[in-house]
């Protein structure tokens, strides 16, 4: 039995807990939460994730208490972006694991640190890119792979939603220097997906919009790749409708498109014949995430889906779409 330590309870730590009670083979044992106000509440975010209910482990307010009762592996860091770098270099210190949330970090210097603690510590790093576990998209990335239909040739992928309220109106996600804004926090998802996908771009263009207060709300992207293929993505907080996600992936003998409020929602079109119902896995992306990073840890391997240095490429590649943003030009990788 791996056991976790969740570090921070707000949606994204209440996802997290809920998440782990459904992964056999884990365990969350302790919640490290300083604001007792949310020890027994849940906070809504902009998804449903069922079993989300108040904490029934201990809690704590610091990593010190939590291991002077507690036995944890691994520890799940659900805190602002800002913070990732230094709670990963304090756990691995402690002896334990990480599970860090999405994105690793806001600079490449972070990236590097996070990185370097693995190699002192001798301890494994996981940074929760979930879509690249998504039922969804894991179906899109083994068509594409088996290359069943044909040449790639136009993608496009979008993720869209209102803007974060449940930090308040003086919320970290708002403040550019601690979240990144929509381009790191949303957008992420997608640049990941992409360069997982894809591989490295040569190159990226991304115009978008921005808060009152500077910080990014909305970012579509192109990314460019040697050859005859096109690629762009969307990335919102100002949806006024829900939340939705999804994609479209052309290919010269056919197609395949997502769109999460569909029913259904993933459909395969191949030259010359009627679209195709497509299943996938039950399941979320959170949840076959930990099962995968479990796995991991069980056989002492190092997890090749998402590896520290992929998730540093994907920070590489949302700089530079933020460069691009400000300088209004296409910037090279």
């Amino acid at each position: 039995m791996i056991k976790f330590a969740i570090l921070g309870y707000g949606f994204v730590g209440a996802v997290h807990a809920a998440t782990l009670k459904k992964v056999e083979g884990a365990e969350a044992v302790a919640v490290i939460e300083k604001d007792k106000s949310k020890w027994n509440s849940v906070t809504k975010g902009n998804i449903d994730v069922d079993g989300m209910q108040p904490l029934d482990v201990p809690l704590f307010e610091t990593i010190e208490e939590m291991q002077k009762e507690v036995n944890a592996d691994c520890l799940s860091i659900c805190l602002p972006t800002y913070l990732h770098r230094s709670y990963t270099e304090r756990a691995m210190a402690a002896g334990m694991h990480v599970v860090c949330e999405k994105p690793m970090a806001l600079s490449l210097s972070d990236c590097d640190a996070m990185i370097a603690a693995c190699e002192k510590y001798d301890k494994q790093l996981f940074i929760a890119q979930c879509i690249r576990f998504w039922p969804e998209y894991v179906a899109l990335k083994k068509i594409h792979d088996s290359g069943e239909l044909g040449r790639p040739v136009s993608f496009r992928f979008f993720r869209l939603s209102g803007k974060p309220s449940w930090g308040g109106p003086d919320s970290w996600f708002l403040q550019e220097e601690k979240s990144g804004g929509c381009l790191f926090d949303l957008h992420v998802h997608d640049a990941d997906f992409v360069h997982f996908l894809l591989g490295e771009p040569k190159a990226v263009f991304a115009r978008g919009v921005n808060l009152v207060n500077g910080t990014n709300a909305a970012v579509i992207s192109h990314y460019i790749y040697e050859g005859n293929i096109t690629c762009t993505t969307e990335g919102s907080w100002l949806y006024h409708s829900g939340f939705k996600m999804g994609y479209s992936a052309v290919y010269e003998n056919g197609q395949i498109e997502y769109d999460s409020t569909q029913s259904p929602a993933l459909k395969l079109w191949r030259t010359g014949a009627d679209p195709e119902i497509l299943p996938v896995n039950e399941g979320d992306g959170y949840i076959e995430q930990y099962k995968y990073f479990v796995n991991c840890l069980n056989r002492g391997v190092k997890p090749e889906r998402i590896t520290p240095e992929s998730a540093r490429f994907s920070i590489k590649l949302a700089l530079a779409e933020k460069e691009s943003l400000t300088q209004g030009r296409v910037i090279f990788l």
